[in-house]
């Protein structure tokens, strides 16, 4: 029996087209929108039985579509998301939710008054590799976690209205925030404005937990390289996921130790590195898997409108503490 086609995608560009790609490898995508004619080109190399408009409220008004993808600019995702909640449409909506707050707040409470499920695209969270090694630390791999430090740098893809705080940042936030578990008490930013006096072209953001755990964020779109590396320092050994190498090499086990012996500082630098996982599934394609079987079989994924919010929560204290250097 075939798959029923449920799902319709606003957005079909930079990221959009590799969201229709992939659902439409599970035989769900009915329809897309993009306010670009041209997007029409695209589509059709993905597949012939896609419809096509430039018209998202037709999607929208769609009966026969119950959920809704969405991977448009940022600014535009409080006005696309709640519409489609209004229309009692399921959403799965690209990072971040919004770009306030209150009014990730006002999506949530729709989203359970209506009766409909609300997802962010944090991609991150369904990473093999990273889910390997959220399993290797809670199995106490490298003892209790001390510190989390993040890069994720590159150049380009430069936006207007957004700054890279809000463009890059989220990926780690969202992962250090699962991996910690536990009540952030303080945020402290501080960024750059190189290019345009209204966006901050390098962020550098500060996290502290109640467990004294602390964390950075090192986000910059200003970087001769592209290097995208989450490194967890623990009382036996570091695990360091660095999504940019190849599959044998993104997530690897080193079991250095740094402590003190009789009032003296010592480093304990173990011989070579260990492999903890070699994968060959895609991302962006477990997480559209996530997607579907939440509104086909009810099971949550990592990324719901909550976890979005707490994410959306840390962004918006570190814009409001942001210090210009």
């Amino acid at each position: 029996m075939a798959q029923k086609k449920f799902i319709g995608l606003i957005g079909c560009g930079y990221w959009g087209k590799n969201l229709a790609r992939d659902l439409n490898s599970f035989g769900v995508l009915s329809s897309v929108s993009d306010k670009n004619p041209k997007a029409i080109n695209l589509v059709g190399k993905i597949s012939k039985n896609i419809k096509f408009t430039t018209d998202y409220k037709k999607i929208l008004k769609d009966e026969s579509i119950s959920s809704i993808v969405i991977a448009t600019p940022a600014k535009t995702h409080y006005k696309l998301v709640r519409a489609a909640l209004i229309e009692k449409k399921n959403v799965f909506v690209e990072k971040p939710l919004c770009l306030k707050y209150s009014d990730g707040k006002k999506l949530l409470l729709l989203s359970k008054k209506n009766n409909v499920k609300l997802m962010v695209g944090h991609l991150m969270l369904y990473h093999p590799a990273y889910i390997k090694m959220k399993e290797s630390i809670n199995k106490g791999q490298i003892g209790k976690v001390r510190y989390i430090y993040s890069n994720r740098l590159a150049l380009g893809k430069l936006r207007k209205e957004e700054d890279v705080l809000w463009s890059f940042a989220p990926h780690d936030i969202s992962m250090i925030l699962d991996l910690v578990s536990e009540k952030l008490i303080n945020v402290k930013a501080f960024g750059a404005k190189y290019l345009n006096n209204k966006v901050a072209d390098t962020t550098v953001t500060l996290l502290k937990f109640r467990n004294k755990i602390k964390s950075h964020i090192f986000v910059s779109w200003l970087h001769p390289y592209k290097d995208q590396r989450l490194v967890v320092v623990g009382e036996k050994g570091m695990i360091v996921f660095a999504d940019v190498l190849s599959n044998e090499k993104k997530l690897v086990l080193y079991n250095h130790k740094v402590g003190w012996v009789k009032n003296f500082p010592l480093v304990q630098k173990a011989e070579g590195k260990k492999i903890l996982f070699n994968y060959n599934a895609e991302p962006l394609k477990l997480e559209c898997k996530a997607f579907i079987d939440w509104v086909t079989k009810g099971k949550t994924p990592a990324s719901n409108v909550e976890e979005g919010l707490s994410v959306l929560k840390v962004l918006e204290l570190a814009k409001k503490d942001l210090i210009n250097w």
